[in-house]
């Protein structure tokens, strides 16, 4: 994604977090970071992310 303008790589964060399920894992380049994006991800290890659990409460 570093290759892409910042609206692009929006659209794609958002279309990886629609489709993942919760708890899923997202695997990007080494060179890739979802730091400066407002994500329902979280970090594992470099270029590993997990989407979210939410708990029903």
């Amino acid at each position: 994604m570093i290759y892409f303008d910042q609206e692009t790589r929006d659209v794609l964060v958002n279309k990886f977090q629609d489709h993942l399920v919760e708890g899923g894992y997202l695997f990007v380049g080494h060179s890739e970071t979802l730091r400066h994006f407002k994500t329902d991800f979280e970090y594992i290890m470099p270029a590993l992310y997990r989407k979210r659990v939410h708990k029903e409460g």
